[in-house]
């Protein structure tokens, strides 16, 4: 692991949530950053030079550049990057249950590596610092997050099949991980529990399973109200909507991430917002997968967290969180037919400080004297940039992930300038090729 580095940002133009729920901007500002901590913001450079003395520092430029809180992809699976391009133009139930399901019996632990490396070079350059992972070899999975020096919240299935290949509890694998945990990553690694949906598992494991997430205090991870018949279904099994019947078999007692939430109604929302749940809006995957679109305007309205999330590789084709910032504000927008709904500040706490939070990081999101330094530095000297205008709006409506210039996580560079100082890119992205081919070859 790459040490940490101590900065002084000169004369940067900043763009960040705040304390008080809304976001603010900065410019021909002095960043300090010192031990993986922000030491000092303001205009003056003599005072931020003074917060780094005993010290050797970097001095980054800020001319034409804009520093911002690093993202948080709060749902995803990374290693579905080998699917990418292969899984298309087909509805949820068909891509998961004909596809997806498939071709991942025959993924190796070899395979789940390639995929979420080649995963993490895609978010570090897209200006991610932190992810939610739900999949499988979690042992590898968590092993790469922290070699390459990502925040991850890894969710542990917690469950495994019997001598009768019945699903039974599996707690010592979720004590495990825990252990793990607070072993490994710096403080970088947030474990919960996988409960995939309403809808897979045998209906007695569920009480089970949400007091084991009590008795633990662990977090979930769950995929909700993703479809009109996965809701429907869920009515006419248990008589209940996915929130409610989630709530009345004891979950949402801990911090959960409900990735999707599409199809709820207002008695949803209002459970949602009671137990403080995470809703992971995924526009691009529930749009690409024809699922539909989730109103985010009225769970903000009713009081829910909403954090952003890209899905998988397979279902959106690119980890692009800058492509689900401007898609949900858009989305937004055109379907309450009100322009000024889902703002720029809205927008970029949903894509930073909301999305650390629910993913178990508090510590980050905001840029603020005393945070952990998960910043991006963002490259707006370019013709896609030009003028400037409001720098909120730009990083809301102009930028991309081609502007993304450094990321650091906890005071780390993971990417500096351009260049990734964690992983091998080219060597991943042929491991990636091969594993590919293992997975879409020989499951067609």
């Amino acid at each position: 692991m790459i040490a940490r580095s101590n900065l002084l940002f000169d004369r940067i133009t900043i763009v960040s949530p705040d304390m008080s729920g809304g976001a603010y901007t900065m410019t021909d500002a002095f960043v300090s950053v010192r031990d993986g901590l922000v030491v000092h913001i303001g205009g003056s450079r003599a005072a931020a030079v003074l917060t780094l003395e005993g010290v050797e520092f970097e001095t980054y430029p800020g001319a034409g550049r804009i520093l911002v809180p690093a993202l948080a992809n709060a749902h995803g699976h990374a290693a579905m990057t080998l699917m990418r391009n292969s899984a298309d133009d087909l509805s949820l139930h068909d891509w998961l249950f004909n596809v997806v399901f498939p071709r991942e019996t025959r993924l190796r632990e070899q395979d789940v590596r390639a995929g979420t490396r080649l995963a993490l070079c895609e978010m570090i350059r897209s200006g991610t610092g932190a992810a939610a992972d739900m999949y499988f070899f979690q042992d590898t999975v968590l092993e790469s997050f922290v070699e390459a020096g990502a925040r991850l919240n890894l969710s542990i299935d917690g469950k495994r099949r019997d001598a009768t290949g019945e699903l039974v509890p599996a707690p010592e694998d979720l004590e495990r991980f825990l252990e793990t945990a607070r072993r490994h990553g710096d403080g970088r690694v947030a474990i919960s529990l996988l409960m995939h949906s309403v809808y897979l598992y045998p209906d007695g494991i569920y009480r089970t399973m949400a007091s084991i997430a009590e008795d633990l205090a662990l977090p979930v991870q769950i995929h909700v109200s993703e479809t009109h018949r996965e809701v429907r279904e869920c009515v006419a099994k248990h008589g209940s909507t996915p929130p409610a019947y989630l709530e009345a078999t004891g979950f949402f007692r801990t911090p959960t991430l409900a990735a999707h939430c599409v199809h709820l109604t207002p008695a949803d929302r209002e459970i949602l917002a009671r137990n403080d749940v995470t809703v992971v809006h995924n526009p691009s995957s529930n749009l690409k997968l024809g699922s539909g679109i989730a109103d985010i305007h009225a769970m903000q309205q009713s009081g829910i967290r909403v954090a952003l999330g890209t899905d998988g590789a397979a279902s959106n084709n690119n980890l692009d969180l800058f492509h689900e910032i401007r898609l949900s504000a858009f989305l937004a927008k055109g379907t309450t037919g009100e322009a000024a709904t889902m703002d720029a500040h809205t927008v970029l706490r949903m894509a930073t400080v909301n999305g650390a939070v629910g993913c178990g990081f508090p510590g980050v999101g905001i840029l603020e004297v005393g945070k952990q330094a998960d910043l991006v530095v963002l490259n707006a000297d370019r013709a896609s940039m030009t003028p400037l205008g409001d720098p909120m709006s730009a990083f809301v409506y102009s930028s991309d992930a081609s502007c993304v210039e450094s990321l650091l996580v906890d005071g780390r560079m993971l990417l500096r300038k351009g260049e990734l100082t964690t992983l091998d890119e080219e060597r991943i992205r042929a491991d990636a090729l091969e594993s590919a081919r293992h997975i879409v070859s020989a499951a067609s």
